[in-house]
C-alpha cells in the first residue's frame, strides 16, 4: 500500500473529466488536478450514452436532466438497428419484458415462443419520437437514463463541474513523463516548460496514449482478427424537425453508420473496413445515401483491442487509452465511468491485480457483445458476405452461443462486476438477428405454462402506455428549457 494525496489526470476529455468527478467524489480529501492540453482532440461528432451515464450522475450528484439544459442533449431509449436482418430492430430493455421469474426472462420467452415480430419487444411507443408528459413531473426526474450529446456542449459541461469542485485544470501540452530510478513509478509528467508531479498518475490520453504505452512500453493485445471494421468517418448535418428518441445504426455496404441527434446538429459517422474500401470511397457512399454534400470533420483509423493491464506501477489507463472496440453500442462514455467505478475500490488497497483482471473482464464483455451483432445472414455485398462466412468469434462469445442454441439467455450467464452488458441485452439483438432456434426456445418456455401471465403483463403495460399523453420529443425538450430559464 502506498499513500496517495495527489493525483494527476493527465487529458481533458470526456473521460479525463469523468474519471477526475469520480475520484474527487470518492475521495474528497486527496487533491485532483487535471493537466489536459490546449486541443483537446475529442473524437467523433455527437455522443451517445449507456445508461451508466445515470448511475455516473447520481454518484457525482448532479441532475441527469444537466444533459438537456447544458449539452444540447436529446433522449435516448436504446439502438435502432436499419438493415442489418431482413427486418429493422431495436435494442431496448425495460420492465415488463425484461421481468425476472428466479433467472429467466419469460416475457422475451414468451414474444419468441409465439413467433411475434422484433417490435413487439417493447412498447411502440418506444420507437416513436415523443415522450410522456406523464414519466415527467419536475426536474428531478427524466423519462429515460441514456442521452444524446452534443461532444463539445458535453465537455464544457464537465469542466465546469470540474472547477465547482475545486479540480484544478491547467493547460500544457505534455511530452512525456519522468520515472524514480528506484522505484519505477512517475514522479512527474513534463512539457517543454513545465513538470507537473503527484503520487498517481491516471492515463487519459486517448489515442495517443502517452504514459502506460509509449512511457512504460505496456503492450497493446489487438482483437482485430474479432471485428471487420477498423476505420471511420464523422460529418455532421443539420438539426432533425423531430429529434429520434434512439441512436440509428444502419448497416451500410462496407460496415454501419450512426446517426444521433443533438439540439443544434445531428451527429453521424461511417465505420467501416479499409480492406473493402478507403476514406474517399466512404465519404461518397455517405454522400449518395445521405442525397447530400457531406464535410466530414473528422477520420481516423483504429485497432480494435487494449491494452494487456490498465494500471502499471502509478498509473492507470482508463478510456481509449486503454481499450477501443468500435463505436456500436456507445460504449466509450459507459465505459469510461465502470473502470473508475472498479478502480476506485482496489485503489485504497492498491490491489492492481485484482483491478487489472476485472477491467480485462470489462472490455471482453464488451467486446463479446459488440461482436454478437454481426452474427449476420446478409451477404449481398463482399464486405458482408465475409462477415457471414468467416467472422472468428471471440472465445467468450462461442461460449454463450453454445449454450444459448439450445436455450434463452438467463441473468445468471453473465455475472461480470462492472460489466456493461448482461445477458439481457443479447436478446433484442439475437431474436432481431434471427439468431435463435424458436423451437427450441418455444419447449423451454412450455415447461412454465405462462402464456396467460405473459399476455396480461404486456397487454397492461400496452394498455396503459396507450393511455398517456405524448408530445414531441423536440418539443417536449424546449418545455423543459422554457421552464428552466423562468
Amino acid at each position: 500500500m502506498k499513500k496517495i494525496d495527489s493525483i494527476i489526470v493527465v487529458g481533458g476529455g470526456t473521460a479525463g473529466c469523468i474519471a477526475a468527478l469520480i475520484l474527487k467524489t470518492k475521495f474528497p480529501q486527496k487533491q485532483i488536478k487535471i493537466v489536459e492540453s490546449a486541443d483537446v482532440g475529442i473524437v467523433g461528432v455527437g455522443e451517445s450514452s449507456t445508461e451508466h451515464w445515470a448511475q455516473f450522475c447520481s454518484f457525482i450528484g448532479i441532475n441527469q436532466l444537466d444533459a438537456i439544459l447544458h449539452c444540447n442533449g436529446t433522449f435516448k431509449v436504446g439502438v435502432y438497428f436499419e438493415n442489418w436482418a431482413k427486418n429493422d430492430f431495436m435494442h431496448h430493455v425495460s420492465l415488463p419484458y425484461s421481468n425476472l421469474l428466479g433467472s429467466y426472462y419469460y416475457n422475451y420467452a414468451y414474444i419468441i415462443a409465439t413467433g411475434q415480430s422484433k417490435h413487439k419487444m417493447y412498447s411502440d411507443k418506444m420507437s416513436k419520437n415523443k415522450i410522456s408528459l406523464n414519466n415527467f413531473k419536475n426536474l428531478n426526474d427524466s423519462p429515460t437514463n441514456q442521452y444524446h450529446f452534443d461532444t463539445f456542449a458535453l465537455n464544457e459541461f464537465l469542466h465546469n463541474e470540474c472547477r465547482k469542485r475545486n479540480i484544478e485544470i491547467v493547460i500544457d501540452n505534455l511530452t512525456g513523463a519522468t520515472l524514480d530510478e528506484e522505484t519505477g513509478d512517475i514522479r512527474s509528467v513534463i512539457s517543454n516548460e513545465w513538470e507537473h508531479s503527484a503520487d498517481f498518475f491516471i492515463d487519459c490520453t486517448g489515442f495517443a496514449r502517452l504514459l502506460l504505452h509509449k512511457t512504460y512500453g505496456i503492450k497493446w493485445k489487438s482483437y482485430a482478427r474479432y471485428f471487420p471494421l477498423n476505420s471511420a468517418i464523422a460529418f455532421p448535418t443539420d438539426e432533425m424537425q423531430e429529434y429520434n428518441k434512439y441512436t440509428k445504426s444502419t448497416a451500410r455496404k462496407n460496415g454501419w453508420s450512426w446517426t444521433i441527434p443533438t439540439q443544434t446538429r445531428t451527429g453521424n459517422g461511417y465505420v467501416y473496413c479499409d480492406g473493402f474500401i478507403g476514406k474517399d470511397q466512404a465519404h461518397q457512399e455517405m454522400e449518395e445515401a445521405y442525397g447530400q454534400t457531406l464535410e466530414v470533420a473528422r477520420s481516423f483509423k483504429f485497432d480494435p483491442g487494449r491494452l494487456e493491464k490498465a494500471w502499471h506501477k502509478n498509473c492507470y489507463a482508463v478510456g481509449l487509452s486503454q481499450s477501443f472496440v468500435e463505436p456500436l453500442e456507445a460504449t466509450s462514455i459507459g465505459s469510461v465511468i465502470q473502470q473508475m467505478f472498479c478502480f476506485t475500490h482496489f485503489l485504497p488497497s492498491y490491489d492492481d491485480k485484482s483491478c487489472n483482471n476485472h477491467v480485462n473482464d470489462i472490455f471482453d464483455n464488451i467486446a463479446d457483445n459488440v461482436q454478437a451483432h454481426y452474427l449476420v445472414k446478409r451477404d449481398d455485398t463482399p464486405f458482408w458476405k465475409e462477415v457471414k462466412n468467416n467472422l472468428e468469434l471471440t472465445p467468450g462469445l462461442k461460449n454463450q452461443l453454445d449454450v444459448w442454441k439450445n436455450r434463452l439467455p438467463i441473468y445468471t450467464d453473465i455475472l461480470c462486476p462492472w460489466r456493461i452488458f448482461g445477458a439481457i441485452n443479447y436478446i433484442p439483438i439475437l431474436y432481431g438477428l434471427d439468431w435463435f432456434d424458436r423451437d427450441k426456445i418455444k419447449s423451454e418456455y412450455d415447461h412454465y405454462g405462462m402464456y396467460e401471465t405473459s399476455q396480461n403483463e404486456l397487454d397492461e403495460y400496452n394498455n396503459y402506455q396507450n393511455s398517456l399523453f405524448w408530445i414531441g420529443h423536440r418539443d417536449f425538450i424546449k418545455s423543459i428549457k422554457n421552464d428552466n430559464a423562468q
